[in-house]
């Protein structure tokens, strides 16, 4: 028989609090220098963000990415092709 794979995206929504997960994305995002785009883009794409059915407590559920730290990144775009 073969054993059930939890979902990692589930996992980390169930075993980080926010103040983790800020942490976690603050210094991620401190690594990304002039990879970075403006506060007023990423604030636009976040709203984007809010609004997608894959939106799921800051993560994007089709890409399993942190939404806040994706739409930082001036070389990452959408998979769902909102932004």
């Amino acid at each position: 028989m073969q054993q059930r794979k939890d979902c990692v995206r589930c996992e980390l929504l169930e075993s980080l609090d926010q103040q983790d997960t800020d942490a976690l994305i603050t210094e991620q995002l401190s690594l990304e220098v002039g990879n970075l785009v403006s506060d007023e883009l990423r604030d636009q794409r976040l709203i984007q963000c809010q609004s997608c059915p894959f939106f799921q407590k800051g993560l994007c559920l089709k890409c399993g990415c942190y939404t806040r730290f994706r739409a930082s990144l001036r070389n990452k775009s959408c998979p769902d092709g909102r932004w």
